[in-house]
């Protein structure tokens, strides 16, 4: 899952910075639509992120725990 989730924010900062350098010279949408668009793309990013984290920190704990090193 760890995996997919990194290529998924890999994918959505690609095509942050495509849309980016392609508003900057052929401006293709209005720019309160592009920042909207950006503004999206970086808070699914922050949450798939923090979803990466949150998985891998709980599942070592779980496996500290089955190992009991942790009550």
């Amino acid at each position: 899952m760890h995996k997919t989730l990194l290529l998924i924010i890999i994918g959505l900062i690609i095509l942050g910075a495509v849309l980016t350098i392609t508003q900057l010279w052929v401006p293709v949408l209005s720019w309160d639509i592009f920042i909207k668009a950006i503004i999206t793309i970086l808070i699914v990013v922050v949450v798939l992120g923090l979803l990466m984290v949150l998985k891998n920190d709980l599942g070592e704990h779980k496996n500290l725990k089955d190992d009991n090193y942790i009550d």
